[in-house]
C-alpha cells in the first residue's frame, strides 16, 4: 500500500511559510503540502515524532491566518544521496475547529478544481 492510499485527506501543494509558536519561541518552516488532517513541513532538523506544536500560517486569497494545534506523526530524514528527497515532518492536526476547517476546506477544494 502507498502513501496515497493510506491518506485520509486529497493533499495539495502549498508552499507557505508556517511558524511554530513554543512559549516565547518562535520557529518557522516552510510548507510542502496540505490536507484537511495535517501539513508537510520542509526541514533539516525534524522534532521527534509526538512532539506537540502550534502552528500558524497564511492561506492564499484568505484574509485570516489558520492557527492549529497539531502533533509529529513522522519524519523523513536528509538524504544526501538522493536530493529528490524533501527532509521535513508530517504534522497531523488535533481535531480543529469548524470555522477553520471550513477554512482549510473552501481552499483546498478551490486548488483541486484548478
Amino acid at each position: 500500500m502507498n502513501n496515497q492510499e493510506r491518506r485520509s485527506y486529497p493533499r495539495v501543494k502549498l508552499i507557505t511559510k508556517v511558524t511554530n509558536v513554543a512559549g516565547d519561541f518562535f520557529h518557522y518552516y516552510y510548507s510542502r503540502d496540505l490536507s484537511l488532517g495535517g501539513i508537510f513541513l520542509e526541514t533539516r532538523e525534524p522534532f521527534p515524532v509526538g512532539t506537540q506544536v502550534n502552528l500558524e500560517f497564511p492561506l492564499p486569497g484568505i484574509a485570516r491566518r489558520v492557527a492549529v494545534r497539531g502533533k509529529v506523526v513522522r519524519m523523513v530524514a536528509s538524504e544526501e544521496k538522493d536530493p529528490s528527497v524533501v527532509p521535513g515532518m508530517g504534522i497531523q492536526f488535533s481535531p480543529i475547529d469548524e470555522e477553520t476547517q471550513g477554512m482549510l476546506a473552501e481552499f483546498i477544494a478551490n486548488i483541486m478544481t484548478r
